[in-house]
């Protein structure tokens, strides 16, 4: 993306199927060719070569020599288009499928490394606001606690998206990749700030949607001490039609008979978020700075984003209500508080950066049982509620060295101390008083602790001055202990156990700078994933007492409880990146191969109590390309392209699960971003019109491949504004299209499960603001 008249860094791709990388590696050789011909174009006059800047190595260097598969997007793409939460940007990225179940209910695969399957709590791909891991942190839905909180993007400097292991820098969450959301810090010199409101409309059953957002920036000692402080709301209208009462399902009509409460709502899955944060800089001396920051957000959402298939709409469910006499919609809550103390010191031979975070996350939900469709009908009048607390504690110190010479170092320290309680209770949600004779109430109650201790470092040498080497490793150890396991408070076999397991990584990295245009690296990566808990059985899990575990797929398999191993990748890369003399133009090409081993799978429930069962079953390989480019193409117009193809299949025949060949699900195959800006005058105002198109391959949500497929559909994006002194106004229309397509097709209770996940319909909105 463009900030400005400047490049503000962003690039997005992908190929198609084996035509891909011959695609990529043509248009690279037509892109040279550009290349040639802009140096021989005399340079517009005042124009600058604008470097851009990120920390993905966690040190400041040029996008263009950074030797890793970065995408980055700035802060002027994220007001043009409007972008918001992850599910705006994430699946144009080359590399990358996201899909978006509702609040904190996400998936983020980068090549090919996904969730797999919703149940599992340990995500493979890390997120961060700023320097706080905020992985996981998804409330307790459909037994999916691995979402992302998604803290929504205002006053956001930009995004970092790094797409393979991240293992040696950036931990456990970090095995496919990692998206590094970075905040605006305080600017010790100036007053500034910012107001803006806007409106939007949402069509089918959608409807308003409006944001406000105010910034204020104060710097209280001029070079020495500042605030800035963001407050933000957000109302998104829901667009799924339940018709419960008007068009029940045969199982909302048993529900019915047994005194559940049905309602139509046309507007089901509405969201309200609020936000505040606020950052305190203060410098006391010109070589040290500490940074305390706070946020806080909230997010409710009622009702849920599911559609029902067999339903003859396209957005429609069928669901009863929950609550006390069926006094209100299912519902999920989440509440988020973040706070972090940065503390960084400048010795001149090096930097020393100690980040201390504390999390608090809470998550609650209300689910009706109707839309499962259980044959017992004492089942359908009765919802599940579920609490979760989440309390997160780390704390990272790392050294980056800044030698005169050819070596140079990265260091560091991780510690994190993560406590998460859930409890959950079923109730029957009907009037008659007293229930039904055999409608369940039953109470679970968890409560686990998991500390992780790291020890991490990169050497970097510079023999020759155009060549770089560097090894980098990962020492880790686990410990998890489960303090409560109680259901209807009867401990389970789980409370009182505890695991350790502990490991290393590995990483080796070579770049070659042969110009100033053209950058080369070859990487060998590592990545890990926290491991899975695994419970033990119980006597009614092993009927004929064999130690074995009969499945709903009716195969025996013999559970191990405790911590399973964590799963791993090791990934291979090479990468080119070019820029033109003037820097205008930039580009990248990529590829890799990945071997994925320890897949953790839970093939199937369990007859006798329909819980998740893992195992490090699962071999996969992954293969890719992707490719990049963006720029100033002509006379204040910009362009973007880029596109990846990805191929990532199970290696072997795992029983129950799936055959050797198989595609991982979540993943699409290939994406494309394309993107076209004009910049002009207005009168004496700034003014720009851009439009964006995204493609995303199709995929399968499960590993027999089995239901229908999620994907394949074009979105079109288009945007306007000028801006008029320091006031802005803007327009812009998000799926202009409005495509209906599935993002993800629910995989809980296996392909038949009947719920899916579709396109937010056409969005049209208008944003006014003024910058002061």
């Amino acid at each position: 993306m463009f900030a400005g008249g400047r490049l503000n860094g962003r690039v997005l791709g992908q190929v198609s199927p084996r035509r891909a990388a011959m695609l990529a590696l043509l248009t690279s050789a037509a892109l040279i060719g550009t290349i040639t011909d802009a140096a021989a174009q005399e340079a517009r006059e005042g124009a600058e070569n604008t470097d851009i800047i990120v920390t993905a190595t966690r040190r400041e260097t040029t996008l263009q020599e950074t030797p890793a598969a970065v995408s980055v997007l700035g802060s002027d793409a994220i007001e043009k288009r409007k972008l918001v939460g992850m599910e705006d940007y994430l699946a144009a990225l080359p590399g990358v499928s996201f899909a978006d179940r509702g609040a904190g209910q996400n998936t983020i695969t980068i090549r090919g490394i996904g969730q797999g399957d919703q149940l599992s709590a340990n995500t493979p791909v890390g997120s961060y606001f700023g320097e706080v891991p905020v992985t996981g942190l998804g409330p307790p839905l459909n037994g999916n606690g691995a979402g992302n909180s998604d803290l929504k993007m205002v006053d956001i400097s930009r995004v970092e998206v790094l797409r393979g292991p991240q293992g040696t820098l950036y931990g456990s969450g970090s095995m496919g990749g990692t998206v590094r959301v970075i905040p605006n810090a305080p600017n010790l010199r100036d007053v500034e700030g910012s107001l803006s409101a806007g409106y939007s409309h949402t069509g089918r059953s959608g409807s308003h949607n409006y944001s406000v957002e105010g910034v204020v920036n104060a710097p209280l000692v001029e070079d020495r001490l500042a605030v800035r402080l963001v407050a933000y709301r957000m109302f998104n209208d829901g667009y799924i039609n339940n018709t419960a009462a008007s068009d029940p399902t045969p199982e909302v009509e048993d529900a019915v008979a047994i005194g559940a409460v049905a309602r139509d709502d046309k507007h089901a899955g509405s969201e309200k978020i609020t936000g505040v944060r606020g950052s305190i800089l203060w410098r006391p001396v010109d070589d040290l700075s500490i940074t305390l920051t706070h946020a806080y957000q909230a997010l409710r959402q009622d009702g849920f984003r599911e559609v029902q298939l067999d339903l003859p709409g396209a957005y429609q469910q069928a669901r009863v209500r929950v609550g006390e006499n069926g006094g209100r919609n299912g519902y999920v809550n989440m509440d988020l508080n973040v706070s972090n103390l940065v503390v960084e010191y400048d010795a001149g031979f090096g930097s020393f950066l100690n980040s201390t975070s504390l999390i608090k996350s809470h998550g609650e939900n209300d689910i009706d049982f109707s839309f499962f469709g259980f044959a017992d009908p004492t089942l359908l009048a009765v919802s599940s509620v579920t609490e979760a607390d989440k309390q997160l504690f780390v704390n990272e110190f790392r050294f980056a060295s800044k030698f005169e010479g050819p070596f140079q170092l990265i260091a560091g320290l991780y510690y994190e101390d993560r406590e998460t309680k859930a409890n959950a209770f079923t109730r029957y949600t009907g009037t008659d008083n007293p229930p039904p004779a055999g409608a369940p109430r039953e109470t679970t109650r968890n409560k686990n602790k998991q500390k992780q201790f790291a020890a991490f470092g990169e050497a970097s040498l510079t023999p020759i001055d155009p060549l770089t080497l560097t090894v980098g490793g990962r020492y880790y150890k686990f410990e998890q202990d489960i303090l409560i396991a109680r259901v209807d408070d009867a401990p389970t076999t789980a409370e009182g156990r505890s695991a350790t397991t502990d490991g290393f990584l590995w990483k080796a990295n070579a770049s070659y700078k042969a110009s100033d245009d053209v950058f080369l690296y070859a990487q060998w990566a590592q990545g890990f994933r926290q491991p899975q808990f695994q419970r033990a059985i119980l006597p009614q899990d092993d009927v004929d007492n064999d130690g074995l575990v009969e499945f709903a797929d009716g195969i025996e398999r013999a559970v191990n409880p405790g911590l399973l191993a964590p799963d791993k990748v090791d990934t291979y890369e090479v990468g080119v990146k070019f820029q033109s003399p003037d820097g205008r133009l930039r580009s990248s090409l990529t590829g890799f191969y990945t071997d994925w081993t320890g897949i953790p799978v839970s093939p199937a429930l369990s007859l006798a109590r329909g819980e998740a069962f893992y195992f490090n079953a699962g071999k996969a390989i992954s293969k890719g390309v992707e490719f990049e480019v963006f720029g100033e193409v002509g006379d204040r117009l910009f362009a973007e392209f880029s596109t990846s193809w990805v191929k990532s299949t199970l290696d072997e025949t795992v029983p129950g699960l799936g055959n050797k060949g198989t595609n991982l699900p979540g993943s699409a195959d290939h994406n494309v971003k394309a993107a076209l800006e004009k910049r002009f005058d207005l009168g004496e105002n700034e003014a720009y019109i851009r439009g964006d198109y995204t493609y995303v391959g199709g995929y399968y949500t499960n590993f027999t491949e089995t239901g229908l497929k999620s994907g394949d559909y074009n979105l079109f994006d288009v945007s306007a504004g000028v801006t008029v002194n320091n006031f802005k106004i803007g327009i812009y229309a998000k799926n202009l299209s409005n495509r209906k397509d599935f993002t993800w097709v629910d995989n809980i209770f296996g392909a038949a499960a009947g719920r899916a996940y579709r396109l937010r319909p056409r969005t049209i909105g208008v944003n006014v603001g003024v910058n002061f």
